[in-house]
């Protein structure tokens, strides 16, 4: 089922993924009908049928999220460093010292 998807995610057209992921969802279910130890599968393969066409609107984006990683990265940074205090103004300047140039620092302050 894992190889199946990757199959998915290498459609090159929206047409393509349209009916490789279709396919993916009748073999899926096919395979863990009657395994009753696959039920997390099924409300996996649930979610994707029921956002079916949000994952279609992928190959037709050309947004990712690959900024609001950064972001994350950028806040678990500052997390580490801001161990040990205890208020937030503290983590909110080392958000700023990290991810900020340092001109717009000095004007906000």
């Amino acid at each position: 089922i894992k190889e199946k998807l990757r199959w998915v995610r290498q459609a090159t057209s929206q047409q393509a993924a349209r009916w490789r992921l279709t396919r993916f969802l009748r073999l899926a279910k096919a395979l863990t009908a009657e395994v009753e130890t696959l039920e997390p599968m099924r409300k996996a393969l649930a979610t994707i049928e029921h956002q079916f066409e949000a994952i279609i609107r992928r190959w037709r984006s050309t947004y990712s999220n690959a900024r609001l990683e950064g972001l994350n990265s950028i806040f678990q940074a500052a997390r580490a460093r801001a161990r040990g205090y205890r208020n937030q103004q503290t983590f909110i300047t080392m958000i700023y010292l990290l991810a900020a140039p340092i001109g717009k620092v000095e004007k906000s302050i």
